[in-house]
């Protein structure tokens, strides 16, 4: 890597995986749990802001949704 550049790797960082991109969409519309998704990594995948995993999980939970929690 001649070009200066330092990798930066993040530990911890939670990030929401799911199957169908327009779930993903829908979340991000959401006003109630919007604000937990920040980047969106790709079409299927978010990383989700510091402390709303509980949020999102409860939210998923009540929509019916039965999300795997990975460590």
């Amino acid at each position: 890597m001649g070009n200066n550049i330092t990798p930066t790797l993040h530990d911890n960082l939670p990030l929401l995986e799911v199957a169908d991109p327009l779930l993903l969409d829908a979340l991000y519309a959401d006003p109630r749990v919007g604000d937990t998704l920040l980047t969106r990594l790709s079409d299927r995948v978010a990383v989700v802001a510091p402390g709303g995993v509980d949020k999102l999980r409860d939210y998923l939970l009540k929509q019916g949704h039965t999300p795997k929690m990975l460590d």
